[in-house]
């Protein structure tokens, strides 16, 4: 099981620094952890320093490619888009993995 983030340009891996913290990218990070303490694989993308990643993936790569950066970020279960313009939370993952 694997989880990507393919995330805007941020300021740092995380977008968690700066002198306003975005409330959404503390509460990912802590859904990472726990995701990541279930077993389950999660990378993450940001299209200003791995724009590969972006093309190596034809779901991802197309919708960026017809609607711009507008559609980030996106989140890709086991490889296939499952939602994108804002992350999903951690119940939308574990329920799309069917994990508990």
């Amino acid at each position: 099981m694997k989880i990507e983030f393919f995330d805007p340009p941020m300021c740092c891996s995380t977008g968690i620094c700066g002198p306003s913290v975005d409330e959404k990218l503390v509460k990912l990070g802590e859904d990472i952890a726990k995701l990541k303490q279930k077993g389950i694989e999660v990378e993450r993308y940001m299209i200003s320093q791995q724009p590969m990643k972006f093309r190596e993936n034809e779901e991802v790569y197309k919708l960026v490619r017809e609607n711009g950066k507008v559609v980030l970020p996106v989140t890709a279960i086991n490889g296939k888009v499952f939602k994108s313009k804002e992350y999903p939370t951690l119940e939308e993952m574990l329920t799309q993995l069917g994990v508990e």
